[in-house]
């Protein structure tokens, strides 16, 4: 059974109603506020750049010579040239989505006997940007980038392409590889949206 326990209202003392003290307190932290600088900023015309490792939309790395170990084990097996996707269609993104039936990855088999991928394409409106499918990608090709400015007026301009994700890629890793991957790029540009952090 359980007990409930009441605790009794403290009375207010007169002067405590006469000079409402109980509403100055109030209003001390009120106008402390009210003169600080603003933490927001004037969306879209201020745009924050997020940190590397900000969960945007997806994209394809290429293939360029940066490759990892895994991907010159499996490269044998795949017909994939200089500057296109490295996906090899193992579908490790698919198995470790938990919504699955965004991805629709389709692979051929050449005249060689190796793999192509033919598409790879992702429904952005059931991802949850969760960061699992990237996790699981043994190759490095699955990543995410900091574009975060996705809407659209129709549904099918939500569906990703494997071109598209290969462009953005691009792009992503020639203006942000070679930062380091930490959450703000400099201490001046995380102190800018937070400022100084005291420690108690």
């Amino acid at each position: 059974m359980v007990r409930i326990k009441y605790v009794k209202r403290p009375e207010l003392k007169n002067r405590e109603r006469i000079f409402f003290v109980d509403f100055m307190k109030g209003m001390k932290i009120t106008l402390k506020n009210l003169f600080r600088k603003t933490v927001t900023t004037y969306y879209p015309f201020e745009k924050l750049t997020p940190p590397k490792r900000f969960r945007g939309t997806h994209a394809h790395r290429v293939k360029d010579g940066s490759e990892p170990p895994s991907f010159k084990v499996i490269e044998k097996f795949m017909d994939i040239k200089e500057g296109e996707s490295r996906c090899v269609a193992c579908y490790m993104c698919q198995q470790a989505c938990p919504v699955p039936e965004l991805f629709k990855i389709e692979a051929v088999q050449t005249e060689d006997g190796r793999k192509r991928v033919v598409r790879f394409d992702m429904n952005l409106l059931n991802c949850m940007y969760c960061g699992l499918c990237t996790e699981a990608c043994p190759v490095d090709c699955l990543i995410m980038t900091d574009i975060y400015e996705t809407a659209a007026y129709h549904r099918g301009s939500c569906v990703t392409h494997m071109k598209d994700m290969t462009e953005r890629a691009v792009d992503f890793d020639s203006r942000r590889k070679e930062e380091p991957d930490r959450i703000w790029i400099d201490d001046k540009e995380r102190s800018k949206l937070w400022g100084q952090i005291r420690w108690s």
